[in-house]
């Protein structure tokens, strides 16, 4: 099976959903292809990943002038196809050449491990998409499909086995056009850079071998089983970041079966295990790398050593927002492409109704937590304003986090007698604040986008943001403390709790008017 000229990606298109195309058909005009139809969300995520990379590594645009080109008339099916075909040599699953993504080295060394192919699923000791212990053969193209996306996001997976170039689970940002002006093409094109800008990311070596791109074309040239040394930019050609091969993986010859228990479609033969061995690539953990649709906070308060941002327990709530979508914001470092829309691509009406599409893997250790997902607005501002409004939502934020924390403290103390010493986590106390004021916060950015833009300071958001931050923290607190088998529940302790949080929402000097930067009304007397 070859993976450039085969029908093996899920797709819907016109004429029906759940059908099968080779990579180059996604620009046919005769039966549109509306978008992916994987199986499962996390195979989507790899599926786009694998496209953006496939389009940066065969077809990246020399200028902006020749992205816009192919952006309002997008290349023939036959077109893409030419220049898939130059790489298709690196895209066979089986066989007796090199594998994609897998390393056949790994044969060479005494006794690798078998693993069952729902060894391969992330989540194969949990039940986010598939009942543990039910996955006992996998089809070509969901066995292809879960190594991609097990390569691109693999955890910590012990002694030798190590994450992908971004860690464990990284988040992805891809800009992606609104409903009604959407087409799959532009969404995947939206988010492949221009070879200045692509290669500029990386300090990357100057061959352009196709084995330092496709690392599974000469593997002992990278894994750390023969190296003994990690990777940095330098070793590879910047291309790499699509196709990074973390983990020694080997399909086991296909056997009889009659279906796929991952997307159940029939099937003649599949695939029922893997052989892997420890010490695969071990991409530098230093803060060398750069990933074109992956952000990057700073880990320290230097704001010089940056690492790629992981969804974490809770979600993609909206107080990471700004550090998505807004560039300069506390140090962060949005993705390359959505800074590259920002600063070149935004001038057409279109791009009014664009947005952001995140997700990733929440993983702890060896263990995928939660798959978040999410799409998130994104405000094109003018540049007279964009230095006022970040600054504006840094205060917003940051109210909310306030917020959140104090009203998460006063509900601990109605809850238990000694809550330091109180077991249990009460994250989601916090995870439902956001929740609740989530619409309520990019309804405001709305607002102070255009108070903006009219001439004025904006410092009424804060004023608004004030009473929604109050009254929600303020009913959470009433509900949370209504409820619950929690040690006995004081009366006095309500009260007692209930006016600490009143008093801070209500401060004028030291409370949540304080972080604001706000004064309050004075009440009139009766």
């Amino acid at each position: 099976m070859n993976l450039i000229h085969d029908a093996w990606i899920p797709v819907d298109r016109q004429s029906g959903p759940n059908q099968r195309i080779a990579p180059w058909q996604i620009t046919d005009t005769d039966d549109p292809v509306l978008g992916l139809a994987a199986p499962r969300p996390d195979f989507n995520g790899a599926l786009l990943q694998f496209y953006i990379g496939l389009l940066q590594t065969t077809c990246a645009p020399a200028t902006e002038t020749q992205w816009e080109e192919w952006f309002e008339r997008p290349p023939s099916p036959q077109d893409l196809k030419q220049h898939f075909d130059a790489v298709a040599e690196a895209f066979y699953l089986d066989g007796e050449a090199p594998r994609f993504l897998q390393d056949h080295t790994l044969l060479r060394e005494a006794n690798p491990a078998e693993i069952s192919i729902d060894g391969l699923l992330l989540d194969a000791n949990e039940t986010h998409f598939n009942k543990p212990g039910k996955v006992n053969c996998a089809c070509e193209n969901c066995a292809a499909l879960a190594i991609l996306a097990l390569q691109l996001n693999s955890p910590e997976g012990g002694r030798g086995h190590y994450t992908s170039l971004r860690g464990g689970g990284p988040l992805t940002t891809l800009v992606v056009i609104e409903e009604d002006q959407r087409s799959f093409w532009r969404d995947l094109w939206l988010n492949v850079l221009n070879a200045q800008t692509f290669h500029s990311l990386n300090a990357e070596n100057s061959d352009k071998s196709p084995h330092r791109i496709f690392p599974w074309l000469a593997p002992e040239k990278f894994v750390k089983a023969a190296t003994k040394r990690d990777i940095f930019p330098v070793d590879i050609n910047g291309a790499q970041i699509f196709w990074s091969m973390p983990r020694r993986i080997y399909l086991k010859d296909p056997a009889p079966t009659h279906h796929c228990d991952i997307c159940g479609e029939k099937t003649t033969s599949g695939y029922a295990g893997y052989f892997t061995r420890p010490a695969g690539i071990s991409y530098s953990n230093d803060p060398v790398w750069r990933h074109s649709l992956s952000p990057r906070y700073p880990t320290d308060k230097t704001g010089n050593n940056l690492a790629f941002r992981h969804p974490r327990a809770g979600g993609l709530t909206y107080d990471l927002w700004p550090s998505l979508v807004l560039e300069g914001y506390e140090q962060h470092e949005i993705a390359e492409v959505i800074r590259t829309f920002l600063a070149h691509r935004r001038l057409k009406d279109i791009f009014e109704q664009v947005r952001v599409h995140a997700f990733g893997y929440h993983t702890k250790k060896n263990k995928a937590v939660c798959w978040y997902e999410a799409t998130l607005p994104m405000y094109l501002l003018d540049e007279a304003v964009r230095e006022q409004f970040t600054s504006l939502v840094n205060t917003l934020v940051r109210s909310s986090e306030e917020t959140a924390k104090i009203a998460q403290s006063q509900v601990k103390q109605v809850w238990f007698k000694r809550p330091a010493d109180a077991k249990g986590d009460t994250a989601f106390l916090t995870q439902a604040f956001f929740d609740h004021t989530e619409t309520a916060f990019f309804s405001q950015l709305h607002q102070l986008k255009e108070q903006l833009e009219a001439g004025k300071d904006g410092r009424d958001s804060l004023y608004s943001w004030h009473k929604v931050l109050r009254r929600t923290a303020l009913e959470l607190f009433d509900y949370w403390t209504s409820r619950g088998d929690f040690e006995t529940v004081n009366p006095r302790r309500i009260a007692e709790a209930r006016n600490r949080l009143s008093g801070w929402l209500n401060s004028d000097k030291k409370g949540l008017a304080a972080v604001l930067n706000i004064t309050l009304p004075k009440e009139k007397a009766a």
